[in-house]
């Protein structure tokens, strides 16, 4: 690892994923319509998997086309298993019905919300320029960091020739593309920027020394050979430039706005249905009336 002590990525998902599982088969998998078997990928019993189902299942989970082999070996995986439960009257459980009912609830909201907020929710570059110069504070450098293009080789052969490439004028990001083998290399070496901390020591030493647009010399650490172009810098107190962090505060106003228009939906939602709620005691002895709307006035009060 080149960085010394950075969070591990986390990879989102989507949400329920094995009770979506279970909706698919337990809805689709009884199909028994005859099939030409050159459409016929696998066979658990009765149910089969066809091509074009395998292509849309593949989709919707995430995965590659060239993971088509690890998806038939779950899909199959899965059926036994699924037939099993059913063999042994698990589909007639109480609870399966539940759990059904609310991954539909859930995946129906969803979808209303995000049709609501591709409509309703707009970020315009005034309002990015505004929230920036409002919010100066936020975006104080609070470490010397630098922004550096990288390549890792196994041998200094490979980084010799990488280096020479270099200089012979070759983009550094193309060539880092070509030659690297550091996790960088797809984005063409991109570290981002760190702090002197993130990084080993040796890293830090030529990133923390080189001027802007400068290449390193090719040096050794326990890793490998690395080569190294700084392309910009950032020194301590000094207010991060509006490009650095554009999506941040994009994503920073798209919460505001999406929780504003959240609120705004349920009020109107409220307001054309009839709703009646009973709600429990609180631990004073009195029942707890927050209304959408108060919740919403609220919200806004706490922007301000």
């Amino acid at each position: 690892m080149l960085f010394a002590n950075r969070d591990k990525i986390k990879k989102g998902g989507k949400r329920f994923p094995f009770l979506l599982i279970g909706v698919v088969l337990l809805f689709s998998g009884d199909c028994r319509k005859r099939l030409a078997d050159d459409q016929i990928v696998a066979r658990v019993g009765d149910v089969v998997l066809t091509k074009d189902a395998m292509k849309r299942e593949i989709g919707w989970e995430g995965m590659r086309p060239e993971q088509e082999n690890e998806f038939v070996d779950r899909w199959v995986n899965r059926e036994l298993l699924f037939q099993e439960a059913k063999r042994l009257g698990l589909d007639k459980d109480a609870e399966l019905n539940w759990q059904l009912e609310l991954v539909k609830k859930e995946y129906l909201i969803n979808k209303l919300l995000e049709r609501t907020f591709a409509k309703k929710v707009k970020i315009t570059d005034d309002e990015v320029k505004s929230y920036y110069e409002k919010h100066g504070d936020l975006f104080k450098v609070t470490e010397d960091e630098v922004r550096a293009l990288h390549i890792l080789t196994k041998t200094k052969a490979e980084a010799d020739l990488a280096l020479k490439e270099i200089r012979a004028g070759k983009p550094f990001s193309e060539v880092a593309k070509e030659h690297s083998i550091g996790i960088f290399r797809k984005k063409g070496g991109d570290m981002g920027f760190f702090k002197r901390r993130d990084v080993i020591p040796e890293v830090a030493r030529f990133a923390f020394r080189l001027p802007e647009g400068k290449v390193s010399p090719v040096f050794h650490s326990s890793y490998g050979y690395h080569i190294l172009k700084v392309l910009k810098r950032r020194r301590k107190g000094e207010i991060k430039d509006l490009s650095d962090v554009r999506k941040e505060i994009i994503q920073s106003l798209r919460v505001s706005k999406e929780r504003s228009v959240y609120y705004d939906l349920l009020f109107q939602l409220q307001n054309k249905t009839k709703v009646y709620v009973i709600a429990p005691e609180n631990s004073t002895g009195q029942r707890d009336t927050l209304t959408v709307r108060n919740k919403q006035k609220n919200f806004e009060e706490s922007r301000k």
